[in-house]
C-alpha cells in the first residue's frame, strides 16, 4: 500500500512490473481484513448493527477528509478505499447473521458478476474527479457515470471488493470455531481450496491478463480486477494467513503488528506524508531514488506505529475522535 501509493506520487518513469505486482494485493487483504474484524466484533464482542453502522458512517467521513484536504478533490466521487470499507461494514455485519453457505453464495456471485459488469456498464480508464473548483483532473472520452464509479469502475468499486471483505469473514468464522490453525474436515479442505485458487488464479491471469491499465500513475495490476486476480488475490491471502498462524511466534511480525493495531491513521498519515512532503520536495524520481524514498517513508511509518502503540499501552484518557483514529 505504501509502495503503490508513494510511486504514484514521485515516479516519473514506467514502473517495473514486479513493483506493479509488488503492490497490487495491499488492498484485497486490507478489504479482508476489515470484514475478519467485523466477524470477530459482531460474534466475540457482541457488537450489533448500530455499532457498525456508526463505524461506517465514521470512516465514510475520514474518506470524505482525505478527499478534501490531502487530494483536494470533490468528495463520494472516486470511490477510494476508505468509502468501500465504510460501506462495507454494516453489509458485512448483516451477513455474519446468515450462514456460511450463503455467504460463500454471494461471494461467488459478486466476483462471477464482476467482469459481466465491467463489460456491460463500461470500465473507465479513469474515474471522474473534480477539484473542488469544479474542474476535471482528467479528461476521459465516453466517461462513466458516478454511479458506475461505485457499482463497478471506480478505485474499490462493490464489485468485486465487497466480496473481499465476505470473504473476510468466512475465513474470521473458520478460523475463530476451528482453532489455528483450524481442526475438523475445513483443516485440509479450506488450504487445498485456497492452494487451488491461487494457481488457477495465476495460470487465468496470465493468459488473460486484462487491460492492465495505470491510473495516474497507480499501477497496481487490478485495474480493472480480473476473475485471474480476484482468484490470485484471494488464494493468497488465506495461504498467507495460515503460514502466520503457524509462526505467530517469529519476532519478524512484530513491526507489522504495530502497523496493523493503527491501520486508520497509519492511512491518513502515510497519505499526507507522501502528498505534502515526499511529492513536494522529491519529485521525479528514478527506481533507485523511489526505492530510498519508499524505505524512509516506511520506517517513518514504523515510528509512529511504535509510538501509537506506546500511546495505548499507557491507557490515557484522550479524547473519543483520537481513539477512534489510532483503534483504542
Amino acid at each position: 500500500m505504501i509502495a503503490s501509493n508513494l510511486a504514484a506520487e514521485v515516479m516519473s518513469e514506467s514502473h517495473p512490473l514486479l513493483l506493479r505486482l509488488y503492490g497490487s494485493f495491499a488492498a484485497a487483504f486490507f478489504i479482508a481484513i476489515s470484514g475478519m474484524m467485523v466477524y470477530q466484533m459482531a460474534k466475540a464482542k457482541g457488537y450489533h448493527a448500530s455499532h457498525f453502522l456508526a463505524r461506517g458512517a465514521s470512516i465514510l467521513l475520514v474518506g470524505v477528509l482525505i478527499d478534501v484536504f490531502i487530494w483536494r478533490i470533490v468528495p463520494f466521487m472516486t470511490v477510494d478505499v476508505l468509502y468501500l470499507i465504510g460501506v462495507s461494514l454494516p453489509i458485512a455485519y448483516l451477513f455474519t447473521r446468515t450462514n456460511k453457505t450463503v455467504r460463500w453464495l454471494a461471494i461467488a456471485l459478486i466476483f462471477l458478476a464482476t467482469p459481466i459488469l465491467q463489460n456491460v456498464l463500461g470500465y473507465t480508464s479513469y474515474p471522474t474527479e473534480l477539484t473542488l473548483t469544479g474542474q476535471l483532473t482528467v479528461i476521459v472520452p465516453n466517461q462513466t457515470s458516478i454511479i458506475n464509479h461505485w457499482i463497478v469502475d471506480g478505485w474499490f468499486p462493490i464489485f468485486p471488493w465487497l466480496g473481499f471483505s465476505l470473504l473476510g469473514i468466512n475465513i474470521a468464522e473458520w478460523r475463530l470455531d476451528h482453532g489455528n490453525p483450524a481442526g475438523g474436515e475445513e483443516k485440509t479442505i479450506i488450504p487445498l481450496l485456497s492452494a487451488l485458487s491461487l494457481f488457477s488464479g495465476i495460470a487465468i491471469w496470465i493468459l488473460y491478463p486484462g487491460p492492465l491499465l495505470v491510473r495516474a500513475g497507480y499501477g497496481e495490476l487490478f485495474y480493472p480486477p480480473t476473475i485471474g486476480y480476484i482468484l490470485t488475490a484471494s488464494g493468497l491471502f488465506v495461504l498467507l494467513l495460515l503460514a502466520i498462524d503457524k509462526s505467530r511466534s517469529a519476532s519478524v511480525y512484530n513491526p507489522f503488528e504495530a502497523l496493523g493495531e493503527s491501520p486508520l491513521f497509519i492511512y491518513i498519515i502515510h497519505l499526507a506524508l507522501i502528498e505534502y512532503v515526499f511529492a513536494a520536495f522529491v519529485p521525479n524520481e528514478t527506481l533507485q531514488a523511489f526505492l530510498l524514498s519508499y524505505a524512509i517513508l516506511t520506517l517513518i511509518m514504523g515510528f509512529v506505529a511504535y509510538c501509537l502503540r506506546a500511546i495505548k499501552t499507557k491507557q490515557l484518557n484522550l479524547p473519543r475522535i483520537i481513539r477512534f483514529l489510532i483503534g483504542s
